[in-house]
């Protein structure tokens, strides 16, 4: 099972709920968050936590707590010593979450800025690809901007290693079993590379009246679509 969900902003959760959560966190984590700089950081943290926790809770009916330690890509592990793999992004205001129990997962989610990626291009990206840019119109140019940032950012995560700008000089090269899926909207962008051979689910979190998360397969405010493969181009 592959699952991943996304929530555009943080900005209706209640802050008791917040407040519950974070006092729910391992000793490991209260001194991670004790370090962070700022709220918005913080209630990212605990947010991103109790998502995969319910997720796996929801989905595969275990108890587990998300664990990292620095250099090292997130994991859930269940009450029964189990571990799950489990990726995490975010950008703006939204957060993307994913875990996947028969294999490795990277993420990334993107919110599409205003200013011109023409440079970034330029400077980085493969000879084939820029020209591709060159011929699109803006807005094209701009989408295809993203999958391809958001692929690598992605497959950078999947593998636990490598370097995002050395993968944007290049073609994308996956390797046998691993596929890419991205998800777009005129403002918001969706990455995940997965192995395995399950199909990633992408749904949206809501909170109910008790501040416990649901998860939908639509939420019509965000405008994503089914995940799909990557375009050649």
């Amino acid at each position: 099972m592959i699952t991943l969900a996304f929530l555009p902003g943080t900005e209706n959760i209640p802050l008791h709920a917040i407040a519950k959560w974070r006092s729910g966190l391992s000793a490991a984590d209260q001194q991670r968050i004790a370090l962070m700089k700022g709220e918005p950081r913080k209630t990212e943290f605990v947010v991103t936590r109790k998502l995969l926790q319910t997720l796996a809770q929801q989905r595969l009916g275990v108890s587990a707590e998300v664990v990292s330690t620095a250099g090292t890509a997130p994991r859930l592990l269940t009450a029964d010593g189990h571990t799950i793999a489990c990726s995490i992004s975010h950008s703006h205001k939204a957060i993307l979450v994913a875990m996947n129990t028969v294999g490795s997962i990277g993420i990334d989610v993107e919110h599409h800025r205003p200013k011109s990626v023409a440079k970034v291009v330029h400077r980085y990206f493969w000879p084939e690809g820029q020209t591709h840019f060159a011929n699109c119109s803006e807005a094209e140019s701009k989408a295809w901007f993203y999958r391809q940032w958001c692929i690598r950012e992605a497959l950078v995560k999947y593998q636990g290693d490598g370097n995002l700008f050395q993968l944007l000089g290049m073609p994308l090269q996956l390797t046998p079993g691993t596929r890419g899926l991205i998800s777009q909207n005129k403002t918001t962008t969706v990455a995940v590379i997965s192995s395995g051979g399950a199909q990633p689910e992408l749904c949206f979190p809501s909170l109910d009246q008790d501040a416990q998360w649901t998860f939908a397969p639509l939420n019509p405010e965000t405008h994503l679509a089914e995940l799909t493969p990557l375009p050649s181009q």
